[in-house]
């Protein structure tokens, strides 16, 4: 397929604050050689030969749009090209090139946001495939004799504009007759200001995030380790923390406290009764073996010194409670 429709024109203020108004696009003698070139460039140095990359074979205005179907030389090594992105969805914008005929500044023929005068009457000479419109090479124009052409700005109520000046610098803390240059440097500045601060709050709040993320992980490892909490059941309750951070927070290291407590207690007191036990020159049984689960149970001061004191052991009985050995009285 290598015939696609455009639009050329719309009467909406673009990008650099002025109009054409469509039903003033004189396009007879365009008609005559529609050319369709690729960015207004006649000769761009490197594709000789390849100026043309299209005709537009039928051109029409609908709602206040000047439309055009083109049909692109496919034969051509470089209009092929830029075919084959317009088919594929990569460019799909066209401008035109015109010769301005007149203009208006007059309030019927303006837009809110206009800041520039309207073409009223223009002779469309060319139209271009762009990739971005918008800009001067999107919609380029000129005087009748070639000349690159500048638009007038427009004037109105000067007074209320002057105004407009003194309650913005006013607000902006400056003086009531401190100048437009000065006044849009400061609200610049203001902008790089607050975009600054939104990206540091941003990483800070990243970073809160992964040690809110950490702690939390400890925790539930923690009441894991002290049977607390099932270790299938740890990704949901990691994920409660996202939900209420502070409340999950004191309520698993109130209930970790209280097993610790416990646990020490438990094996605080087997150790005494050890000793009396030998001090009276009885003789124990036989020693249990000291299972990851007996000891969490039982002496959870003596796995949490083991823990740090002698970690590869401690690894090797949490490795057998995870591989299924579990603390059997004999």
């Amino acid at each position: 397929m290598n015939k696609h429709t455009f639009v050329v024109n719309t009467e909406n203020v673009n990008e650099y604050k002025y109009r054409v108004l469509t039903d003033g696009i004189d396009y007879e003698q365009f008609l005559r050689n529609p050319v369709v070139l690729y960015y207004h460039e006649r000769y761009n140095g490197k594709d000789r030969g390849s100026e043309v990359i299209g005709r537009v074979v039928k051109l029409w205005i609908e709602d206040k749009k000047l439309l055009a179907e083109i049909e692109f030389d496919v034969d051509d090594e470089f209009a092929a090209k830029i075919a084959g992105k317009v088919e594929r969805g990569f460019i799909r914008m066209a401008s035109m090139y015109a010769d301005v005929l007149s203009t208006s500044s007059a309030p019927e023929d303006l837009l809110p946001g206009q800041v520039y005068e309207t073409v009223t009457q223009c002779k469309l000479i060319e139209i271009s495939i762009v990739d971005i419109g918008g800009n001067d090479d999107a919609l380029k124009l000129s005087k009748c004799s070639g000349e690159q052409l500048k638009l007038k700005e427009i004037v109105l109520n000067k007074p209320d504009n002057m105004s407009h000046l003194k309650t913005i610098a006013l607000a902006l803390g400056k003086a009531a007759d401190t100048g437009e240059d000065a006044l849009l440097k400061e609200i610049q500045t203001i902008m790089l200001a607050k975009t600054n601060a939104e990206a540091q709050v941003t990483s800070l709040t990243s970073e809160l995030k992964a040690i809110k993320l950490e702690k939390a992980t400890k925790l539930v490892d923690r009441a894991v380790e002290l049977g607390l909490i099932q270790d299938v059941l740890k990704p949901t309750q990691i994920a409660a923390f996202d939900v209420d951070y502070d409340g999950q927070t004191a309520i698993l290291s109130k209930l970790i406290a209280d097993k610790e407590l416990e646990s020490g207690q438990a094996g605080t007191a087997q150790t005494v009764k050890e000793v009396v036990l030998n001090a009276k020159g009885t003789t124990p049984a036989a020693p249990t073996a000291e299972t990851f689960d007996y000891l969490q149970k039982h002496n959870i001061v003596k796995l949490q010194k083991m823990k740090d004191e002698n970690p590869t052991q401690y690894a090797k009985l949490h490795e057998d409670y995870k591989n299924g050995v579990r603390h059997t009285d004999k």
